[in-house]
């Protein structure tokens, strides 16, 4: 099965005076099934790890 999906794609640019920089564009793929489910698995994992985070500092304020 083919899911689309929408990810930050670093693209290179010319800026003022030539200079170059990096920015992020959004762009929409095309997936399998098995990709599919590594990215969501990938993104959960991330949001629980940004939890467990904020969760230590908030012990670590509260615990003084």
């Amino acid at each position: 099965m083919k899911h689309r999906v929408r990810v930050r794609v670093p693209v290179e640019r010319r800026g003022l005076f030539g200079r170059r920089k990096i920015v992020y564009e959004e762009r929409t793929i095309v997936v399998d099934g098995r990709t599919y489910r590594r990215m969501q698995r990938a993104q959960k994992d991330k949001e629980f790890d940004d939890f467990l985070d904020e969760m230590e500092i908030m012990d670590a304020i509260f615990d003084d």
